[in-house]
């Protein structure tokens, strides 16, 4: 993404030497502003409130003896911005109740995309950077026959993020993970451009820990059919606990198989059981993510990603993948862009 001019302020001869560092072009999506602290070749970078500084100490830098830019703690390399995650201006509230559920407010829940699909089918997706969103395996492959290539898929989808007037955004890549269908339904989305982060369209965080305990609450927001199977103009949530493996797994193959579509277990899936008011998830709400909050750093985590969201109050459990037990391939890939 092109930068805008930053704001200069220099002292004495810094003038040529700061314009050539400053023609660097930056992760950040939003011009990096320079102050001057008033010792002569001292600058510093700040990044934006939706942005921290990546591998720069506190962003000062001074002009060595060479008439470079050196930094304490990052040598020469130059300052990198990197996306805050995880921090709602306004987090959902406890209580509030996707069927039957009550409407997010602006900036609730700012990870949630809107994936949508060959012959306009609305799915869910989740921001976990800049540029990338976790979604299922299976709804990328929705109206797709089962031998359609990746690179064959991903020209066919469209991205929404923010409010309902943004544009859409185009998908460079869908990468799927190694264990699609047999066991992992998930895909990583890689949009064509990073997108500018802001009160709207803000991160989830990775999960660093396990969040996945029987009686774990977590809030799931989406665009999924609600009651009357309508789909919604309007983000919906609602607040669903963690549920016992063991019990779940005997539900589901207890069911007929024949009759049900069925869900993908396995040892990177976890199960989530209904609201006390009977809410549940519905039809286009899988992709989006098993949000918790860690009360630790008040951050939020994608604990889960939405798999099977077939239930719509008519099966017991939600079945969800496990975001941390995928985050080594996670990391992997987007690291190789």
């Amino acid at each position: 993404m092109s930068m805008g001019p930053a704001v200069l302020l220099i002292a004495g001869v810094a003038w040529t030497v700061l314009e050539t560092a400053t023609a660097t072009e930056w992760s950040c999506a939003k011009p990096v502003e320079i102050e001057h602290g008033y010792v002569e070749h001292l600058i510093k970078y700040r990044c934006n409130p939706y942005y921290q500084l990546r591998g720069s100490g506190d962003g000062t830098y001074k002009c060595d003896e060479d008439h470079a830019w050196v930094s304490p703690e990052a040598g020469k390399e130059v300052p990198v911005c990197e996306p805050v995650c995880g921090k709602p201006k306004n987090p959902p509230r406890q209580m509030q109740r996707i069927i039957g559920g009550l409407l997010a407010r602006k900036g609730s829940f700012p990870w949630q995309g809107r994936l949508v699909t060959r012959h306009n089918l609305t799915v869910g997706a989740t921001l976990i950077g800049d540029q990338w969103l976790l979604t299922t395996g299976r709804n990328v492959y929705l109206n797709h026959t089962e031998n359609t290539k990746p690179e064959e898929i991903a020209p066919t989808l469209q991205l929404f993020l923010g409010s309902q007037k943004q544009p859409a955004l185009g998908i460079e890549r869908v990468v799927l993970h190694p264990s699609y269908p047999e066991a992992v339904d998930l895909a990583l989305l890689k949009l064509k451009q990073k997108v500018l982060l802001g009160e709207e369209v803000m991160p989830i965080c990775l999960p660093q820990k396990d969040y996945v305990h029987p009686g774990r609450v977590g809030y799931v927001s989406g665009w999924g059919r609600g009651a009357t199977f309508a789909f919604p103009n309007m983000l919906k949530y609602v607040m669903l606990p963690v549920a016992e493996s063991e019990s779940c797994r005997q539900y589901y193959e207890a069911r007929n198989q024949s009759y049900w579509v069925q869900p993908i277990l396995s040892n990177d899936t976890f199960c989530v059981g209904m609201s006390e008011l009977r809410e549940d998830t519905c039809y286009g709400d899988a992709g989006g993510a098993f949000a918790v909050q860690d009360p630790d750093d008040d951050t939020w985590y994608a604990a889960g990603i939405l798999s099977y969201d077939k239930t719509c109050t008519a099966a017991k459990y939600g079945v969800y993948v496990d975001v941390q037990r995928v985050l080594a391939w996670v990391k992997e890939t987007v690291a190789a862009g």
